[in-house]
């Protein structure tokens, strides 16, 4: 048989072999599309990783009706082997997806190294454009960028283009990666941002000053379109200022005022960058104070409202992986001190893994603000990503995300990384040799593109599998259009050494709008504009912006999923001058044909922000503190832990201490830092005021503090409790301290008058536990110093006429070692007038301990909830007559995730013998339990694993039982943590409790502390929360994205979040306490509390 006739006949099976499942799109082969582009590198003596080294960064692909029939067309960049351009000829009617190429008729040159593409109409005629970016290791007009005129459709019935980069100024010689057209200025034409990055080898441990000033070497630039077919570079003049190496660029309008913004991912140390349009042709870089931290290293990324509230959100890649293996192998050895380095020059927080942030509007003050949930939404990680794409794939009326996969060399390899830098170091003659060589021993990362659909709920599901399959390629620019004209988006994805995948969309028959936009005669497809659509009170938003993802375009024909609803009940278009169109009862299925001739001037007036419930008067109260800390790194001395232990104030305490029925407030201090009160005047300000001689040095760390009164006289004295991990166990300085008030706010010191217990604590809860007429004190023991995870004593005193006693033992054989303690509070749980006493902690369950006639015992009210918890507070939130509890724990928004099965433990113990205490923590991925540090973490702390561990992917593949013996198991403190959310548990009675996980919002960052009130007045009690950690170890990253947060109680257990926008309350710092105050006025006066930060006062209205 005729090897070709037999191919033919096979090629069907085969496929039909590789699909063994139906998922929603269909990989289409060559032999049916038309389409055999590939884009082909290989590596020669001018193009490798050492003299070029984005050489494996892959090309773009661009969609869009080039001829005009209402078809949408392909152009696919190549890095070695040529553009190519493909016309659709796909009938609808027979259900084929065909392209015809057109590359050699329609004028395409090849030329150079082409990157990034953007279809636009440039000169204003009605027809798309082809602009081209390039890069590649040439110089002078090889590494020119290209722009292909469109000269119509000739009689053969292909479009013409003519090469004019040069006659419109935008033959820039820079290496870049992209482009976007936008008309930033408002004066109706199109202007070009274009995306730069650099042959300078960055070293991402190698520390550079950034550059702000214009002259960086990957500086982007702007140009503004002259109006006469010409382009002027006004790139200083516009402000576009910060140096980058940029490899993703998105047009948007992020603060919603109208006018475009520009968003750029960068890969390495440059920060990402937000140009904020200031509405008079200039732009401010405002990334770092709108969005808490960035990829590391930052490759595509897209703006899209995917949780349809009208804003835009942003979503950045990186390079994380999502097994063990892979990310032990990539994962080198940075450490918290160049992570302090980079923010002391000048950089913003970065850590290695995809971002996600969601726009959560504007503060009541006009700022911005942005929380990064992309680990609680299950995006964090997607192997070595570039191009990400919010779209609605299945037409639900939800946008999911896709996002392209893979590398051509695993230059990532910590092994291949060692070695070169060995042999450089060993000066063994030709580095450059070397490398070339040694890197094309470096397999390919080939990996499976993912989709993840969006579940409505701020959270995506992973259906790679169900949408995709497991064909794997390394991928680079993708885009989406409805090729077929189906009513679904199809994909279209540039692969490296692999044919271009054309993926059709068979998803069933659901609902969909499509809209086609005919803006002004110099923008007409009416870049700029924003859509929104409502069916059945759900809103959708999209703003026309065609660059998207990496180094790719998308279709200007905008795509809505409507799923079951048939009609839409409104719409509105809002084009780039700001005149509207609205429309009403719009019928689903169809493409709507929107002209900007039907549009009316914008007569809505300006909306005046809802009044909210609280006024931030921070600057309004004469209260100027700010927490002050001494740098101590924990982990030049534990080099394992996932937090530091020194780092946990201010807290505060309030109480009347002068006796003029004023609320005053204590603001805790640390190591050399003094705590300070703030009392109250009649008029509601407050004096700064000292509680001790100040002139001595201090040396205590203040953990917690309480107000209370100690020696019975009617007046508050202050208990401040000593702790921190800055010392060892026994030191002066963890003995806590008692200060007496004569009555009138003066203290003096009465610190004999307590224990001498010279260990870290971590918490205080006073209460008459025994009913005798005076106030006990329970002192809570988080840790032993310099020991992690030992836990620290906890202690019983006894109060005797002021006078305080250790009686732990005699009232509970349980309670010194409960366990790593964090918080307590005293209540009655089952309403028998005794106090009983719960308290929580680190690896420990929350616990209660039952008061039996003054003698404290360990009840089981809560198996199973060993946690991270940090916070507890009670009320009776249900209004049934018991009081229920609140417990904050670290949270989802965490790279961590445990549960009974599969917990997140820690092995703590002295395993070289040297005496200083080493603690593993670990975790499961896909059902494996692996050791958490990377190689370098644990090599630093523990030398004698070398041996065991001589190169990266020996211990890339460890398990625990692979890192530990079963005799160091068996020497070691184990502690496990089973739960992460943030809870509340109502009381059941009888000593029960439920747990249920409190709103997600609330599961965003570690919560640090609650205050319980009827914040709105309706009667139910509400709860305050603020938290985040900034503490945490760099590889996981801070956290950070709490902004302040009300949860709304409904008066039967139930909570609804709320933030600024309708309570006005904002806190984003490193929180860590809030306290209410009464006001001379009657108000409530809330005061938050932030490490190194100053203090932040809210008034309820």
């Amino acid at each position: 048989m005729n090897p070709k006739f037999l191919l033919i006949f096979l090629l069907p099976l085969l496929f039909s072999c590789n699909s063994k499942t139906k998922t929603l799109f269909t990989l289409l082969h060559g032999s049916e599309t038309g389409i055999s582009f590939q884009n082909t590198v290989i590596e020669n003596e001018q193009f490798n990783l050492y003299d070029f080294h984005n050489v494996y960064n892959g090309a773009g692909v661009a969609v869009g009706d080039l001829n005009s029939d209402n078809l949408p067309d392909l152009y696919f960049t190549g890095n070695m082997s040529g553009d190519r351009i493909y016309i659709n000829i796909s009938d609808k009617e027979k259900g084929s997806l065909k392209f015809q190429d057109i590359t050699d008729q329609a004028g395409i040159i090849k030329r150079g190294w082409s990157t990034g593409v953007t279809l636009a109409d440039v000169n204003a005629d009605g027809l798309l454009d082809i602009y081209v970016c390039k890069s590649g290791n040439y110089t002078g007009d090889l590494r020119a960028n290209q722009l292909y005129i469109n000269q119509g459709v000739g009689q053969n019935g292909i479009p013409a283009f003519k090469e004019m980069a040069q006659d419109f100024g935008l033959a820039d010689t820079t290496y870049s990666s992209q482009a976007a057209f936008f008309d930033y200025d408002k004066d109706g034409d199109l202007d070009m941002y274009l995306l730069t990055t650099t042959n300078v080898i960055r070293n991402p441990n190698r520390i550079t000053i950034p550059v702000n000033d214009g002259t960086g070497y990957s500086n982007d630039k702007l140009f503004q379109n002259d109006g006469d077919a010409k382009f002027t570079e006004v790139t200083k003049k516009a402000g576009i200022l910060h140096d980058g190496n940029g490899l993703g660029l998105s047009i948007c309008d992020i603060d919603n005022d109208g006018w475009e913004d520009i968003f750029v991912s960068n890969d390495f140390l440059p920060n990402d960058l937000l140009y904020i349009n200031n509405h008079d042709g200039t732009f401010k870089e405002m990334a770092k104070e709108y969005l808490k931290h960035h990829s590391r290293f930052s490759m595509g990324n897209d703006v899209a409202d995917f949780n349809n509230d009208g804003r835009m959100d942003i979503m950045t890649v990186d390079m994380l992986p999502a097994n063990n293996e892979q990310r032990k192998m990539m994962t080198g050895p940075g450490n918290f001190e160049q992570y302090e380095v980079e923010l002391n020059t000048g950089y913003h927080s970065q850590f290695m893994r995809n971002m996600l942030h969601i726009n959560l509007g504007k503060t009541p003050e006009g700022r911005v603000l942005f929380s990064e949930i992309g680990q609680i939404a299950g995006v964090h990680s997607s192997q070595w990503s570039w191009a990400p794409l919010f779209a609605d794939f299945d037409n639900d009326g939800l946008k999911d995300l896709f996002i392209s996969n893979g590398y051509l060399r695993d230059i990532t390899n910590l092994d291949f990384i060692s070695y070169n830098v060995a042999y450089e170091e060993r000066n063994l003659g030709n580095l450059r040799r070397y490398m070339i060589d040694r890197s094309l021993e470096l397999p390919s990362w080939n990996d499976v593109n993912c989709f993840f659909k969006n579940r409505g709920d701020l959270t995506f599901e992973d259906a790679t599998k169900q949408w995709f399959g497991d064909s794997l390629s390394v991928s680079n620019g993708a885009a989406y259009a409805d090729l077929d004209n189906d009513g679904d988006l199809d994909l279209v994805i540039n692969n490296t050494n692999k044919p271009a995948y054309v993926m059709r969309n068979d998803a069933p028959r659901t609902n969909f709008l499509k809209i086609q936009l005919k803006g002004t005669p110099k923008n007409i497809h009416g870049l700029g504009s924003e859509i929104t659509i409502y069916a059945k009170g759900v809103l959708q938003k999209y703003h026309q912006a065609v660059t998207k993802g990496y180094a790719s375009s998308v279709d200007y024909i905008i795509h809505f999923g409507l799923g079951s609803n048939t009609k839409i009940d409104s719409l509105e278009v809002v084009w780039t001058d700001g005149k509207t169109q609205k429309l009403k009862n719009i019928g689903a299925n169809q493409t709507l044909k929107l002209d900007y001739i039907n549009s009316t001037a914008n007569n809505k007036s300006v909306d005046n922000p809802e009044p909210t419930l609280l006024a931030d008067v921070t600057s309004s109260v004469n209260i100027s503190f700010k927490s002050e800390e001494e740098r101590y790194v924990d982990y030049n001395v534990e080099t394992l832990l996932l937090h530091k232990l020194s780092q946990q104030g201010p807290k505060m305490t309030v109480g009347d201490i002068n006796g003029d029925g004023l609320d005053d407030f204590f603001v805790g201090g640390s190591y050399k830092n003094y705590g300070k009160f703030f009392v109250q005047t009649p008029v509601g300000l407050f004096i700064q005021k000292s509680y001790i001689n100040e002139s001595l040095p201090k040396g205590e760390e203040d953990i917690e503090m309480v107000l209370f009164d100690a020696d019975s006289d009617k007046d508050l004295d202050l208990y401040i409790v000593s702790g921190s991990n800055e010392y060892p166990d026994g030191s002066n300085y963890y003995q806590d301290r008692l200060y007496l008030n004569d009555g009138k706010g003066n203290f003096t010191d009465a610190t004999n008058q307590l224990p001498s217990i010279r260990h870290s604590g971590s918490c205080v809860a006073v209460a008459d536990y025994d009913k005798d007429g005076d106030l006990d004190i329970f002192r809570g023991g988080r840790l032993t110093p310099l020991q992690y995870p030992q836990s620290g004593d906890s202690y019983l005193f006894k109060n005797d006429y002021g006078i305080f006693s250790d009686y732990t033992t005699q009232t509970s054989a349980e309670l010194a070692k409960i366990g790593m303690v964090t918080d307590a509070i005293w209540i009655d749980v089952d309403n028998d007038t005794w106090l009983d006493l719960v308290v929580v902690g680190e690896f420990m369950p929350v616990t209660v301990f039952k008061n039996i006639q003054g003698k404290l015992s360990k009840s089981g009210a809560f198996p199973d909830s060993e946690g991270f918890w940090n916070t507890v507070s009670a009320a009776d939130f249900d209004k049934d007559g018991d009081i229920d509890l609140v417990l904050g724990n670290l949270g989802l928004n965490s790279r961590y995730k445990c549960s009974k099965n599969q917990p997140l433990t820690v092995y703590g113990a002295d395993y070289d013998d040297n005496g200083r205490w080493d603690a593993i923590p670990s975790y499961f991925i896909n059902g494996k339990e692996h050791p958490i540090p990377t190689r370098d973490y644990l090599l630093r702390q523990l030398p004698l694993f070398r041996k065991k561990f001589q190169n990266y992917a020996s211990y890339a593949k460890a398990t625990m039982k692979d890192v530990l013996t079963d005799l160091q198991m068996k020497q070691a403190i184990i502690k496990k943590a089973y739960v992460q959310e943030s809870m509340y548990a109502e009381n059941l009675g009888s000593g029960l409790f439920a747990l249920k996980p409190l709103p997600q919002m609330a599961q965003w960052a570690p919560v640090q502390s609650m205050l319980i009130d009827d914040v709105n007045h309706d009667g139910n009690l509400d709860i305050m929360i603020v938290g985040n950690a900034y503490d945490a170890e760099p590889i996981a990253g801070k956290y950070d994205a709490f902004v302040g947060l009300i949860l709304m109680g409904d008066g039967k257990g139930g909570f609804n979040a709320e933030l600024y926008d309708k309570t006005g309350f904002v806190v984003d710092g490193d929180c860590k306490d809030i306290i209410t105050v009464k006001t001379a006025s009657k108000n409530r006066l809330y005061v938050v509390s932030q490490n190194k930060a100053s203090l932040k006062l809210f008034k309820s209205k």
